[in-house]
């Protein structure tokens, strides 16, 4: 008798979890844009570091204009997911976004790095990554980026 209690349980849990799992198929393209949204809703986020500034404060408008940190300018985000991985001259080395993602957070923004797992390490990637840039801006970080390249090679 046990066993057979047992077992009825064990059918009914493994039965519940294949029509959970049916019922709550993900639509993939909804589920990028609600992780746009949070990312767009963090990069203004100061809680994730512990000096008030938040990932707009060196990124103009979200990363759509022209930035400062100190004297360093920075240019709008343009096709930032075809750059990565590269050469960030702040670190002195190749970095994923991701990497580059959390250097901010822990160096500018003396916060903590967010895991590997966390999703809104995620969230923050999705934004940046796909974050319209104005065509203006496009074409003036371009020129910059032009120009540092040949001084690179120089």
């Amino acid at each position: 008798m046990k066993r057979t209690v047992a077992l009825l349980c064990l059918l009914v849990l493994v039965a519940g979890g294949f029509s959970f799992a049916e019922d709550k198929e993900a639509d993939p393209k909804h589920e990028l844009k609600q992780a746009f949204a949070r990312g767009k809703e963090l990069f203004a986020d100061e809680s994730l570091g512990t000096n008030g500034m938040s990932c707009n404060s060196c990124h103009a408008e979200g990363g759509t204009k022209a930035g400062k940190m100190g004297d360093m300018e920075i240019p709008p985000f343009a096709h930032v997911s075809k750059k990565y991985p590269m050469y960030f001259k702040m670190a002195g080395k190749v970095m994923t976004l991701d990497q580059v993602i959390n250097f901010c957070v822990t160096t500018p923004m003396a916060g903590t790095a967010l895991a590997w797992d966390d999703q809104r390490l995620a969230d923050l990637a999705a934004y940046i990554a796909w974050v319209n840039v104005p065509k203006g801006e496009k074409g003036k970080s371009a020129e910059k980026e032009k120009g540092q390249e040949k001084q690179k090679d120089e």
